[in-house]
């Protein structure tokens, strides 16, 4: 069986679904512990013994992934352009992080699919298990790791209450795989250099002022290229948006109809008791003072309505000029002259 490592053939195909290989990877991760599968591990101790343990759980995980991969197109194929890149790209890295030296991946998934009895539609999987160059296996996993912090990034800052401290860990950690892949982008390598340019592109799109943070008050996500934030612009309100939150603070707040109310019935009160006083303090004037006298004495002479009492004060006003005189003499005046 050849075994020697291979270049790398899709040339990073699978990463046009990268978000949906990524959900596929953290449900196997959760949920592929178990040997739902009913896999015979003895062929693992051909390979290592002492991980015995590691390499079971790893194969229960990767057996979890080609199932569900395969059933999500209601059971009746894989993506063969996309899906089979993916699968050898993870059996290749996991394999590795185990045991680096088990050379032969390709022989590694022949035993499994052959001790697997639970599942059987492994199509033409076993022809596209290869080998990976360690340096380009290295580039390709670094890229996927970049888009995997990107996942949890995006997932962390639309939440209700993100966590500020957890964001910004996965912002760094992209910083620093893109900065160790940037230099890697040669003429060489068009396809890795295209990736790595779209998911470039995808993290600075992000627009971080629509988001609640309290500590980073910077509209994007920190530079993937320069050393410093300091250039990266600030998320200000502008003065439109001043203007236009204080109209809506204003007609957030009218005033209370309650206020008008009160005040009517307040004028309304007043107006009432100054109507009844001066009604009282006339009333004492006209039954218990000479001036009353003197009104009621008009009335009888010249016959005049109560409601030309305005004419009888007016000659009052002008004949107090010349001092007070007795009320009776002035009766008595009258009926002589007559």
């Amino acid at each position: 069986m050849v075994c020697d490592p291979e270049s790398y053939k899709k040339k990073y195909a699978f990463f046009n679904s990268v978000d949906e290989y990524i959900d596929s990877d953290e449900l196997a991760e959760k949920n592929g512990d178990n040997n739902i599968y009913r896999i015979d591990y003895e062929f693992i101790n051909n390979f290592n013994n002492n991980k015995f343990s590691e390499l079971s759980i790893m194969c229960n995980k990767f057996v979890y992934l080609v199932d569900a991969l395969y059933k999500r197109n209601t059971g009746s194929s894989f993506n063969s352009d996309y899906d089979f890149d993916y699968l050898n790209y993870w059996l290749n890295t996991k394999i590795n992080d185990i045991d680096c030296e088990i050379s032969c991946k390709k022989s590694f998934f022949q035993n499994l699919r052959a001790g697997t009895k639970g599942i059987r539609n492994w199509g033409n999987l076993g022809s596209e298990i290869y080998n990976i160059e360690e340096n380009e296996l290295n580039d390709i996993n670094t890229l996927y790791n970049l888009h995997k912090n990107f996942s949890k990034l995006n997932k962390e800052i639309k939440e209700s209450n993100p966590k500020e401290d957890e964001f910004m860990t996965y912002a760094k950690n992209c910083v620093k795989g893109y900065q160790e892949l940037k230099d890697k982008c040669t003429g060489n390598e068009p396809k890795f250099c295209e990736n790595l340019t779209n998911f470039k592109q995808k993290y600075e799109e992000i627009n971080l002022c629509k988001y609640n943070f309290s500590k980073w008050r910077k509209e994007k996500l920190p530079s993937l290229t320069k050393d410093s934030d300091e250039s990266l612009p600030d998320c200000e309100t502008t003065v439109k948006e001043v203007d236009r939150e204080t109209e809506q603070g204003y007609r957030g707040s009218p005033e209370p109809v309650e206020s008008h109310s009160n005040m009517n019935v307040h004028s309304i009160t007043i107006g009432v008791v100054t109507t009844l006083v001066i009604s009282f303090i006339y009333f004492i004037f006209y039954k218990f003072t000479s001036f009353g006298s003197l009104i009621r004495s008009r009335i009888v002479k010249e016959g005049k309505k109560p409601g030309n009492l305005d004419v009888d004060m007016d000659h009052f006003s002008h004949t107090s000029e010349y001092g007070h005189f007795n009320s009776e003499s002035k009766t008595y005046g009258i009926a002589y002259n007559s």
